[in-house]
């Protein structure tokens, strides 16, 4: 089956009526693929004054569907509570730095996938933290320092906050990646984590930043989407992680859910990447002039 169309169906697998912008969040599918697939397959859905529900034969069809599927169920951890009160000290997002909060499940994700995976004991640095992945990632029981840079003040003044309060080992600089990574901090880490800006040129200086600041075992966790209609978009931040001599490990693609992010559905992939000798940065010393997709008119 179409992917666009299991995930369509999967959003109104329980019965539910939606509106066309509801699909799309539920479905983590953009606009325009959701258009397409109500024109492509329409006995599977009905269409009542806008609101959108599966029909029996589109019930069917996903139940056939799901007979070759499954899903890891998530864990809901004890510390989801305190994680939650966190984010609900942040004021709404910046659209004008790209900022779209993910879910709480996306962050219970983020951090039990970097605490298995045992980054946290090798220096783990996030550049970029809007989304407060670093105390999810100590609510689940780090132990060890994490370091955030970040220039944006009201997320660091939350972190830094419940750092101190909780007793963090939590490294907390601002820091605006147009500039130069300190010397002191490059070659210094095990693993970088990064959701970064949507536009390429955004993209490809935080993936350089990260660079400098690996040590020549480090690895990259990197999320980005697209559109299933602009997956040339997709292609150009692959070439950047190729260029940059990174080697893609693994990728999880949906990972992340987003309270936004409406054009690429919702979602975005996780893609984790290592170190190799060819690994180099693609951008060097002070940068200047637009890096994310909200630009000044005439940009």
């Amino acid at each position: 089956m179409y992917e666009g169309a299991f995930r369509i169906l999967r959003a109104l697998g329980d019965g539910r009526s939606l509106s066309r912008d509801e699909v799309v969040h539920a479905a983590g599918e953009a606009s325009s693929v959701v258009r397409e697939v109500l024109q492509r397959y329409p006995k599977w859905f009905e269409d009542t004054e806008g609101r959108i529900r599966c029909s029996e034969r589109g019930f069917a069809a996903l139940g056939r569907e799901l007979v070759a599927r499954g899903a890891h169920p998530l864990t809901s951890p004890d510390w989801r509570p305190a994680y939650e009160a966190m984010t609900a000290e942040r004021r709404a997002p910046k659209r004008e730095l790209d900022q779209v909060y993910v879910t709480t499940d996306t962050a219970v994700r983020r951090a039990q996938l970097l605490v298995e995976a045992g980054d946290h004991q090798r220096g783990l640095v996030f550049l970029g933290d809007d989304d407060l992945t670093s105390a999810a990632v100590q609510l689940a029981g780090a132990g060890r320092k994490v370091t955030v840079l970040d220039s944006d003040d009201e997320v660091l003044a939350v972190l830094r906050r419940h750092a101190e309060s909780q007793g963090w080992e939590h490294e907390i600089i601002r820091h605006d990646l147009r500039a130069p990574i300190p010397r002191s901090m490059k070659g210094r880490f095990g693993a970088v984590f990064t959701d970064p800006p949507y536009a390429l040129e955004g993209f490809t200086l935080f993936v350089s930043r990260a660079v400098e600041m690996l040590k020549p075992d480090g690895r990259i966790y990197v999320c980005f989407g697209q559109s299933r209609r602009a997956s040339e978009r997709g292609l150009q931040k692959q070439r950047v992680l190729g260029d940059a001599g990174l080697l893609v490990e693994a990728v999880f693609p949906d990972f992340n859910e987003y309270d936004g992010a409406e054009a690429i559905g919702s979602r975005s992939a996780l893609w984790r990447c290592r170190v190799t000798p060819e690994t180099r940065p693609l951008v060097r010393g002070e940068v200047e002039g637009p890096l994310y997709t909200s630009r000044p008119p005439g940009d």
